[in-house]
């Protein structure tokens, strides 16, 4: 017989003074908690503080639970509840900075707690708790396998890229072979520290031997192949983790980016990264840093406005230790062009079409012409509504969109490489 069994992911949120309920953001916080828990399997539950408005924090966990692929935890929630075990997702604060990671577990519950402080003196807040969520979630997922996989042969194949190095030993050499300290601690935690790491930090990860293949690498493509081979959300199509090893660009791609390379049209950040899919952040990035060049900061800030978002904390949950940078590092975006869906979930992947939307836009604050297209008998174009088939008519007439045959694929994600074409034409044009 299965006992029944709650596995609990206590979330304990900071929080910056008390505010009084408001009722939107009550509703508001309701109406993302019920869809959360539809779309996750999970239980929220929330503490009856008083003058305690949790909005902030269900937006948090929101965020950073659509940064792992669609409905893999969906697949983790189900697999439990057919075996009589409720997962539950515990939002909750802490005073004390000792609580700030911690872990319990007994027989039949599992309690993760993920504790930032009640109150901060700095302004990005939900750095600490976001990173958190990332790290316990990696957890669960990989307790999730541990239980319903068979680790032999993978455990084999990392003794081999360890080269020697044994679990539970650690040098200065190990960095080469480990994450961190802590992976170096067993297989199980080398697991869990690999799947938070390609989520949370996969830039980290991809330039850790300056662009070049580690076996870190190594070990991250072979873990990405089990989860491909475990969940049915997961194919080869999802490119799990490729974002955080080394890529080459296709031959098709090459001269462009080199192109942009010496017009200082891509930052550092996106060396060698051009077949995973690009997230809104990242292309936002991009078009502000290609606004730059085009048009000065005079005339950015003229045309589209100004937002900066702040990133003054970082952390190491395994650890539990939090750092304060004394050089804040300041992300300037558009802000007159930044959609809903860039606030709701800022590391979702854009679609052509998103992509096209922000980019005439653009152009049209920029003073190109947005009347003149020629209609293209595009095959899939019945996919696209028809109050925003000119985006795709305009785009492609001002040649910065191209058709793949008598397709245009407009609801297919855009990997980064083919990011950085459509942006090179776009510079050319306006």
């Amino acid at each position: 017989m299965i006992k029944n069994k709650i596995i609990c992911l206590v979330v304990c949120i900071c929080m910056i003074g008390t505010q009084a309920y408001a009722s939107s953001d009550t509703v508001k916080t309701e109406d993302i908690k019920s869809n959360l828990e539809k779309m996750y399997g999970i239980n929220i539950v929330i503490p009856e503080y008083e003058n305690s408005d949790f909005l902030d924090c269900i937006q948090v966990l929101e965020r950073n639970l659509n940064k792992f692929p669609e409905n893999i935890i969906k697949e983790i929630t189900d697999y439990y509840r057919k075996n009589g075990i409720a997962t539950n997702v515990i939002i909750d604060k802490t005073e004390n900075l000792k609580d700030l990671f911690s872990d319990a577990r007994i027989e039949d519950t599992t309690n993760i707690y993920i504790r930032a402080l009640e109150s901060s003196l700095y302004s990005d807040t939900c750095f600490v708790p976001g990173e958190a969520v990332i790290h316990e979630i990696g957890y669960f997922i990989s307790n999730y396998l541990f239980e319903t996989y068979d680790f032999g042969q993978l455990k084999t194949e990392f003794e081999k890229l360890n080269k020697g190095y044994k679990y539970g030993t650690w040098s200065s050499e190990h960095s080469n072979i480990f994450v961190s300290k802590h992976s170096a601690t067993s297989f199980e935690d080398e697991i869990s520290d690999l799947i938070w790491y390609a989520e949370a930090h996969p830039s980290v990860l991809r330039n850790i031997k300056g662009g070049d293949t580690a076996i870190i690498h190594k070990k991250i493509k072979l873990l990405a192949s089990v989860l491909e081979q475990n969940f049915e959300s997961i194919s080869q199509e999802t490119k799990l983790w490729i974002d955080a090893v080394p890529q080459q660009p296709d031959n098709w791609a090459k001269d462009t980016i080199n192109e942009m390379q010496k017009l200082s049209l891509l930052p550092e950040e996106f060396t060698g990264v051009y077949e995973s899919y690009i997230v809104r952040e990242d292309f936002y990035k991009l078009v502000t840093n290609l606004l730059h060049k085009k048009i000065g900061e005079k005339n950015f800030k003229k045309y589209f406005g100004q937002m900066k978002f702040e990133e003054r904390l970082a952390i190491d949950p395994v650890n539990g230790k939090v750092f304060v940078n004394d050089e804040v590092s300041r992300q300037e975006y558009p802000v007159e062009i930044l959609n809903s869906e860039f606030f709701n979930n800022p590391e979702g992947y854009m679609t052509r079409l998103e992509i096209v939307k922000a980019l005439i836009y653009i152009g049209s604050k920029l003073g190109m012409d947005i009347t003149d297209y020629t209609t293209i008998d595009f095959q899939d174009i019945t996919e696209v509504e028809e109050i925003e088939r000119p985006y795709i008519y305009l785009a492609s007439s001002k040649g910065f969109l191209q058709g793949d045959g008598l397709n245009i694929k407009p609801h297919d994600y855009c990997t980064y490489q083919e990011t950085y074409i459509i942006l090179m034409r776009f510079y050319n044009i306006v």
